[in-house]
């Protein structure tokens, strides 16, 4: 009799493993305007929330676990215009963004960041001119646990 033994593999792979990750994905319904630098953008149709980090009211990932998370944002400018954006984490620059004044004109940050439980993550206006974020879901914003 042979006697085969399999070995346990417990990598980030698995699918127990990618069940309980923390994972968001939302997108803008109506376009936004943004007057002032201080304006967070409110993703307000939260499609995916695993772990229930992100807030649609607010526009904040705050994120459950510590680790290093996936961070992506595609903004849409409205008609010709231009929107000034930044990623930002726990109240300061991550990222910076903008999207081009052109028709319909986007932009798409992705970014690797390192989490402690708690921290937060949004997408913010860069300047203190009137922009508008163009909505009908080609704006967005995600992220996901990549590793502990």
């Amino acid at each position: 009799m042979i006697i085969r033994v399999v070995p346990t593999i417990n990598d980030s792979y698995s699918k127990t493993d990618l069940k309980r990750r923390p994972t968001f994905f939302a997108s803008l319904k109506p376009s936004q305007p943004l007057a002032s630098i201080k304006d967070i953008v409110k993703f307000n149709d939260a499609k995916i929330n695993i772990g229930g980090g992100y807030d649609s009211r607010t526009g904040i990932f705050t994120a459950p676990w510590s680790g290093i998370y996936i961070i992506s944002s595609t903004i849409m400018a409205l008609r010709g215009g231009d929107v000034h954006f930044q990623l930002n984490k726990n109240d300061q620059l991550y990222t910076g963004g903008y999207a081009t004044k052109s028709y319909y004109g986007a932009q798409t940050i992705n970014s690797l960041v390192d989490l402690r439980k708690g921290d937060k993550m949004y997408i913010k206006h860069r300047i203190g001119a009137s922009q508008t974020v163009y909505g009908e879901h080609f704006s967005t914003f995600s992220g996901y646990l990549l590793s502990e």
